[in-house]
């Protein structure tokens, strides 16, 4: 019977995160916890810039030599529209700790899908962390400079010919 309760499937979470903020100092974020077992998550959100900073992080506790919440195997992948219209897969990450930029075509309905077990005595629990960027006007602004740069040395290489 523990055997067979390891290899159960948990709980699976939807989600609909909303509008994903650009305030890198107040990135959406959600901490889910599961029953043991394998689970599948999914994050409906929309993003108002074509990029997206993300993190999944796995929460391990460990009393004595025994695991009572943790997750093997966490990862995420990324996708374009609702997770009930589908759309094109973007990227997949592994969930460990680290902030993972992914480029985005451009703003819009995007959904991410969690996948891990989670293999604590008590079931498992991971964060994730969301921010869309937007880019300053300063980008904007070393971006027309350059352009104007190239424009000027075609121009001058052009009344030289």
């Amino acid at each position: 019977m523990a055997l067979a309760a390891g290899f159960a499937s948990a709980d699976n979470f939807q989600i609909d995160a909303g509008a994903i903020t650009t305030d890198v100092m107040n990135p959406y974020g959600h901490m889910f916890t599961h029953e043991v077992g394998m689970f599948t998550d999914t994050i409906d959100f929309t993003i108002p810039a074509g990029s997206l900073g993300s993190s999944a992080n796995p929460l391990m506790l460990t009393l004595g030599n025994t695991n009572v919440f943790s997750i093997s195997g966490l990862s995420y992948s990324v996708y374009g529209g609702t997770a009930m219209d589908g759309g094109p897969w973007y990227a997949t990450y592994v969930g460990n700790n680290t902030t993972n930029d992914l480029p985005l075509s451009m703003a819009g309905a995007y959904h991410i899908i969690v996948t891990g077990t989670a293999d604590g005595t008590m079931g498992g629990s991971y964060a994730i962390a969301l921010v869309s960027s937007v880019p300053e006007p300063a980008t904007y602004g070393m971006m027309l400079g350059g352009i104007a740069l190239l424009a000027g040395y075609a121009r001058s290489r052009k009344a030289r010919s």
